[in-house]
C-alpha cells in the first residue's frame, strides 16, 4: 500500500497536489468552523438547556473529530505518496470514516425531526421534549455502540475496506461480488437515501410552516392595529419573532439543499454501481470530495442562517484578532453572554406557533 501504484492512481504530481492543498484547506476551514459553534453552544448552554442544543454540540464535535482522524492518511498520501497503516490503517481509516460521517448523518437527521416537531406539535413538544442529562447519556451510548458496529462490520469479514480512488481514502468495497458484501452495501445505501428523504421531508415541511407564519403576522397584526398602537413593545416583539420564523426557515432551507448536494451524487453513484454500471475515476472522486464537505458546511450554516451565531462568530474572530495583533484591531464592546444570553430562535418560533393556534382554536369556538 506504500506504493503510489497501489489505488491505480491516474493523477499526475500536480494533480495531487492540488487535491492535498484543496484538502487541507476545506479541512481547516471545517475545522475552524466546528470550533466556534462549540464555544458559542457550549455558552448558550449556560443559559438555555434544551435538545436543539444539545444536539447542535453533539454535531459540532463529532464533525469536528473528522479532521484529526480521518484526514491525515488522506492528506499523507497526497503531499508524500505514501498510505500509512498498510491493511490495519486501512480498516482504522475506513472504520472512522462510515462511524463518524454515519453519526453526522444521524444527528442531522434527529435535528430535522426536532425542528419539524417544534412547528407541528408545539404543546407536545414543550411537555415530552425535555432536556434530561441521563436520557441523553443512554441514548448517546445506545446510538454510539449500534453504529460503530454497523461500521466495524467490514472490518471483521462482512464485505472488505478496499482503498478507493486515487489511492487516498478507504472505505467499504462498492462493488462487491459477495452476497455479504452487496447486502452491506444495500444497507448502507438504503440508510443513507432514507435519511436524505427524511431530511428533505422535514425541512422543506418546516419551511413551509414557518413562511405561512412569517406572512400571516401582518395580516394579524393591521386588524389589531388600533388595539397595539400604543403597546411598542408587543409590535417590536411581534417584528423579532417575524425575523425568526424567517431565520428558521432559511435554516431549515439550506440544511435540505446542503445535505442533497454533498450525499446526492454519492448515493446515485454507489447504487448505479451496484446495478451494474461501470467505476468512473472522475465521478466517483467527485462523489466521495462532496461527500466529505457536509462536515464542513454544518458549521456555517448557522452563522449564514441565524443571527445570535453570526454575531458570536463575529465578536470571537473579532477577539482573536486583539490578541493576535497585540491589541491593534479594536477589542468587541459586548460580551459573548450578552450575544448569545437571549432566548433561542426556535424557543421564539414555537411560542408564536403556539399563540397562532390559540386564536385559531378561540376563533372557530367563538362561530
Amino acid at each position: 500500500m506504500n506504493k503510489r501504484e497501489f489505488g491505480l492512481e491516474q493523477f499526475s504530481q500536480e494533480q495531487f497536489l492540488a487535491g492535498g492543498v484543496t484538502l487541507l484547506l476545506t479541512g481547516l476551514i471545517g475545522f475552524i468552523g466546528n470550533i466556534l459553534v462549540l464555544i458559542v453552544t457550549y455558552r448558550i448552554l449556560r443559559h438555555k438547556r434544551n435538545i436543539p442544543n444539545v444536539l447542535i454540540l453533539f454535531l459540532a464535535w463529532v464533525d469536528l473529530l473528522v479532521f484529526p482522524l480521518a484526514y491525515p492518511q488522506a492528506l499523507v498520501k497526497y503531499f508524500f505518496g505514501i498510505y500509512i497503516g498498510d491493511y490495519m490503517g486501512c480498516d482504522f481509516h475506513a472504520t472512522t470514516i462510515t462511524f463518524l460521517f454515519m453519526s453526522s448523518i444521524l444527528l442531522v437527521v434527529l435535528m430535522s425531526a426536532d425542528r419539524f416537531l417544534a412547528l407541528y406539535k408545539p404543546f407536545y413538544y414543550d411537555k415530552h421534549m425535555i432536556y434530561d442529562k441521563e436520557k441523553i447519556k443512554v441514548a448517546s451510548i445506545g446510538f454510539g455502540c449500534s453504529l460503530l458496529t454497523i461500521s466495524l462490520l467490514p472490518a471483521f469479514g462482512v464485505s472488505r475496506n478496499v482503498l478507493h480512488f486515487p489511492g487516498t481514502f478507504c472505505l467499504f468495497e462498492w462493488g462487491a461480488v459477495s452476497f455479504e458484501g452487496q447486502t452491506l452495501v444495500y444497507i448502507y445505501m438504503s440508510s443513507l437515501a432514507a435519511a436524505m428523504l427524511f431530511i428533505v421531508f422535514c425541512n422543506l415541511a418546516t419551511v413551509i410552516m414557518a413562511m405561512k407564519l412569517f406572512q400571516r403576522g401582518p395580516s394579524n397584526a393591521a386588524s389589531r392595529v388600533d388595539e397595539e398602537s400604543s403597546n411598542v413593545t408587543h409590535i417590536q416583539h411581534n417584528r423579532s419573532s417575524r425575523k425568526m420564523e424567517l431565520q428558521f426557515a432559511k435554516l431549515s432551507g439550506a440544511v435540505a439543499i446542503s445535505f442533497v448536494g454533498c450525499w446526492g451524487l454519492f448515493l446515485l453513484r454507489v447504487t448505479l454501481i451496484q446495478i451494474g454500471y461501470p467505476f468512473d475515476e472522475f465521478f466517483d472522486f467527485t462523489a466521495v470530495r462532496l461527500a466529505s464537505l457536509h462536515t464542513v458546511f454544518n458549521p456555517w450554516l448557522y452563522p449564514l442562517t441565524r443571527r445570535k451565531y453570526r454575531d458570536a462568530f463575529c465578536y470571537l474572530i473579532t477577539l482573536f484578532a486583539y490578541y493576535a495583533t497585540c491589541t491593534l484591531v479594536s477589542r468587541p464592546s459586548a460580551t459573548l453572554d450578552e450575544i448569545v444570553g437571549v432566548q433561542s430562535e426556535a424557543t421564539q418560533v414555537r411560542e408564536l406557533c403556539r399563540e397562532e393556534r390559540r386564536r385559531s382554536s378561540a376563533q372557530r369556538l367563538a362561530k
